[in-house]
């Protein structure tokens, strides 16, 4: 096998030197056989007649020896490629609108495979990432990776892991001094062995391997991505021992982490990354804080020979040990079915949250892209059987001189395989385009989405099989049809038939499929696009017209504390100031902006059921209801006497008072806010209209209860917990409706900022609209992408009827020329062509419809206000597919009455 395989290769390498030295060996044995013949008496001209008789033909035994080695297999190839490339050439207009149609198809499906590769397939590029875990607590859809940090070092003591590190990501959370005043970046804290335990790959430099968490004289180190020494510092050589601005405080850049490594969290791109003892520096009880889980995630690395089912016995031990002791008592308080037992989820691919949010999704969309393909792969098939007609001539002389069926259809096969490889390569030039403006598309400015769809090599062997398997879908049917024909016919007509009525049924039954694979993409697309219209028009509770909102944060170290309350004043008034301003306020949250502030509440009057029900909470300046257009139905507003001296009050929502009291009055009775120090006693002093406040997609409205932002007794938390907290929030949102378009305050607004104070950082500045649309993104995604995908379906699917049909009538201009001289009207001509026409794409339809209605539970989990059976959204595809295909036939139609009897005649 070795030897036949060094034959092959030595063959291949060195064609030329293999040819000479076959001649020289034919040449060889003719002339040993002649001498000898000659040493008989023969004369010299009769032995070599003699020898080359004897023989046998010279090309048959190269022939033979071409094949033993396997290099016959290659000729023909190449020979069928070089053939198949001239007929390529000799036919630009056919060959463009094959590549076209299957550049589109694969292109697509190559885009969308880029976005799945990016969030569902790709591990990340660290050492033996199938060893690493999350250790995470409470199985099932409920796992959750927060902990806190003496909890990793519990996890850190166990001997079935070889190392534990921890990690706490701030999206856009890390404010870096420039000289162009600060700049929000992405930055993470992590313990001091971070890159040693996960093995991440660092181009300059070093990485964390065993910094002290605990210490009083910590590192003031840092280590930045390839993408930030990129945009940053130009990726200049002496980036080390540069300085970056953090916190009041100058860290000095110690390494640069891979160009292919981009944090744990799929979907972000960490900028920078600080060991977690600078974050003990501004928070001493961090190391020590029992008092609830943050953001902290842990993650392990399994030892060597240690199975998953011991690691977990191990870590399981270890948290419900943890758990017991008094200093964690809270979570029994919070809540007693919770933090039962620990988890270990796989974190080769990083945290999974993108994965849940966009992984159905994908799935749709590929299978969308699927079929766009299929309905590309019927239009080219239509396009060969097409031209296999007009072959068929050529076909019949080939069979006729010895040309074996199998060798045609491998020559027939190359042809569409060499037209789907030219597909596949401007499809996947389409997708570098496709897949960036699809990620364009995810992001926003809130929560920006970062996704690497460079092609890698998983997505080239993808689109290198698609398009393998696309040239052998749409090319075996035309070469079989092609191969099959009856030669003594076939070679007396000029251009001869291919069993034409079953040929132009195969080309019928692709025609009828296209149009029903484009009403199921079509109906899927519709369904997406009327969810999105409903979650945006739907009436949530709050104003969405002439509303800009922009986020105000004051946690720089160079801005006093106690200056918080005095630049939130003197900025709002300023804005009011503003021509168009009709009302301006604060809060700590906006509805539907991606922050959830869920609070435990005691309420005396009601009826405790043995669970425990909390409150979505929002601390609110007097005007946020007007400006938000939130309406009191009972009771008060606040007013600017609800300040930090009189008694603490609350606003209440319409579901939240119906819930506790039921039908009773709830205006003067006290509830009981949060637990430990954030315990306040308040007084409901009015109820106002329910608004969805975390989410558009939830059945009920949100129970909300609103507190003074001067009273403050429900303060947002940091991201690092203090025990100082100040009366004044250091980040509130910012609301202002105006009586035009808000746009046009949107420039102005950091100009009053950096005027009162240059530390202040306003950022995501945005109309509600905008914000709207971050929060569906999803959904705009969706929509967005399945209506270009069901219109390209719809522009394939009649390119593909008008090209059945234009055929059809050029076939039988004859006929239709003899039925025209006959005395049938042109009107009659042209309705026949429309009928048959129709009765195509009522067939597509029906049979499209009943796919559509089979395949509706696969979207149902995404849509909003709608069944997936809606009939109007059914409807209007089986009405914009009927016009579509009848527009296309029209013009074949026209074409077929317009014929010239005289003409067809004489040109048959």
């Amino acid at each position: 096998m070795l030897e036949r395989l060094r034959s092959f290769v030595t063959g291949l390498l060195h064609r030329s030197r293999f040819e000479d030295a076959m001649t020289e060996e034919m040449r060889f044995h003719l002339d040993a056989y002649a001498d000898d013949l000659v040493a008989t008496g023969v004369p010299r001209d009769e032995a070599r007649r003699r020898a080359r008789l004897e023989f046998g033909g010279v090309e048959r035994v190269k022939e033979e020896c071409r094949q033993a080695r396997g290099l016959r297999l290659l000729d023909e190839l190449r020979q069928d490629v070089r053939y198949a490339a001239r007929l390529m050439a000799k036919s630009p207009a056919f060959t463009a609108a094959a590549v076209i149609s299957l550049a589109l198809g694969i292109g697509a499906n190559t885009a969308i495979f880029s976005l799945m590769d990016a969030v569902l397939l790709r591990t990340l590029p660290v050492k033996d990432p199938q060893r690493l875990f999350f250790l995470a607590h409470d199985p099932g859809a409920l796992a959750s990776t927060s902990a806190n940090y003496p909890l990793y070092e519990r996890y850190a003591q166990a001997d079935v892991f070889s190392g534990v590190t921890t990690y706490s990501s701030f999206p856009r959370g890390f404010r870096v001094t420039t000289s162009d005043g600060m700049e929000a970046v992405n930055g993470q804290y992590v313990s001091g062995n971070y890159h040693a335990v996960l093995g991440v790959p660092v181009i300059l430099g070093r990485g964390f391997t065993a910094e002290p968490d605990r210490t009083s004289d910590a590192s003031l180190v840092a280590v930045i991505s390839d993408g930030y020494w990129a945009r940053r510092f130009g990726r200049s050589a002496d980036v080390l021992g540069r300085t970056l601005g953090i916190r009041g405080r100058s860290v000095t850049i110690v390494g640069v982490t891979a160009a292919s490594f981009h944090g744990l969290d799929p979907g972000t791109d960490v900028d920078v990354t600080l060991p977690v003892s600078i974050r003990a520096l501004d928070d001493p009880a961090f190391l020590d804080n029992h008092g609830g889980f943050i953001s902290l995630l842990i993650v392990a690395r399994l030892r060597p020979g240690v199975t998953e089912a011991r690691a977990f016995s191990a870590a399981d031990t270890i948290f419900k040990q943890y758990m017991s002791e008094p200093a964690n008592r809270w979570a029994q308080e919070l809540s007693p079915t919770a933090f039962r037992t620990a988890v270990l989820l796989p974190a080769d691919k990083g945290t999974g949250d993108l994965r849940r949010q966009y992984s159905q999704a994908l799935r749709i969309l590929m299978w969308m892209v699927g079929f766009v393909l299929l309905i590309a792969c019927a239009n080219v098939a239509n396009l060969l059987l097409a031209r296999a007609a007009a072959r068929t001539k050529e076909v019949a002389v080939r069979m006729g001189v010895g040309a074996g069926r199998h060798r045609l259809i491998k020559q027939f096969l190359t042809e569409s395989v060499l037209l789907a490889a030219a597909g596949g390569i401007v499809g996947l030039l389409l997708a570098f385009q496709g897949s960036a403006a699809i990620v364009a598309l995810l992001n926003t400015e809130v929560i920006p989405v970062f996704l690497d769809v460079t092609p890698s090599a998983t997505v080239l062997m993808f689109t290198l099989v698609v398009s393998l398997l696309t040239g052998v879908a749409f090319g075996l049917v035309p070469a079989l049809r092609a191969t099959r024909v009856d030669l003594s016919p076939a070679l007396k007509e000029n251009g001869g038939t291919l069993d034409r009525g079953r040929q132009w049924t195969t080309g019928r039954l692709l025609v009828v499929s296209q149009i029903a694979l484009c009403v199921i993409v079509i109906a899927g697309a519709g369904l997406m696009v009327a969810t999105l219209r409903n979650l945006k028009t739907f009436d949530a509770g709050f104003r969405k017209q002439n509303l800009l909102l922009f986020n105000v944060d004051t946690t720089s170290v160079g801005f006093p504390v106690d200056r918080r309350e005095a630049f939130y004043a003197d900025l709002l008034e300023r804005l009011r100031a503003k021509p168009g301003v009709v009302a301006a306020s604060y809060s700590t949250r906006s509805p539907i902006d991606f922050s959830s502030e869920l609070r435990r509440i005691e309420v005396p009057e009601y009826k405790e059921t043995g669970e425990r029900h909390g409150v979505s909470t929002n601390v609110v300046t007097p005007e946020y209801f007007q400006t938000f257009g939130i309406s009191v139905i009972r009771g008060r507003a606040f007013t600017d006497r609800d300040d930090a001296h009189a008694p603490k009050v609350a606003l209440v929502s319409a579901s939240m008072a119906r819930f506790y009291y039921g039908e009773s009055d709830p205006v003067g009775r006290t509830v009981i806010l949060g637990g430990g120090r954030q315990r306040a006693t308040l007084m409901i002093v009015g109820v106002v209209t329910d608004v969805r406040q975390e989410r558009l997609r939830i059945t009920a409205p949100t129970r909300m209860v609103y507190t003074p932002l001067a009273q403050n007794t429900v303060p947002a938390l940091d991201a690092i917990q203090r025990t100082d907290q100040p009366p004044a929030p250091p980040r509130l949102t910012a609301g202002i409706l105006t009586s035009d378009d808000p746009r046009t305050l949107a420039a102005s607004v950091r100009d009053e900022a950096r005027a009162l104070g240059k530390d202040a950082v306003v950022s995501y500045v945005r109309t509600m609209d905008q914000q709207l649309d971050a929060a569906l993104v999803r959904e705009r995604v969706l929509a967005t992408l399945s209506t270009a995908f069901g219109l390209l379906a719809l522009v394939l699917a009649a390119v593909g009827l008008y090209g059945v049909m234009s055929y059809t009538v050029a076939r039988r201009s004859r006929e239709i020329g003899i039925r025209i001289a006959l005395g049938a009207a042109r009107s009659t001509v042209l309705w026949q062509v429309l009928r048959e026409t129709a009765l195509l794409s009522c067939a597509g339809i029906l049979i499209g419809l009943a796919g559509a209605l089979a395949a509706a539970r696969v979207v149902s989990t995404f849509l909003y206000g709608l069944t997936p059976h809606d009939p109007v959204t059914l409807g209007a595809t089986a009405a914009i597919l009927l016009a579509t295909t009848i527009a296309a036939g029209y013009l074949p139609a026209r074409r077929a009455a317009a014929v010239d009897p005289m003409r067809a005649l004489r040109t048959e």
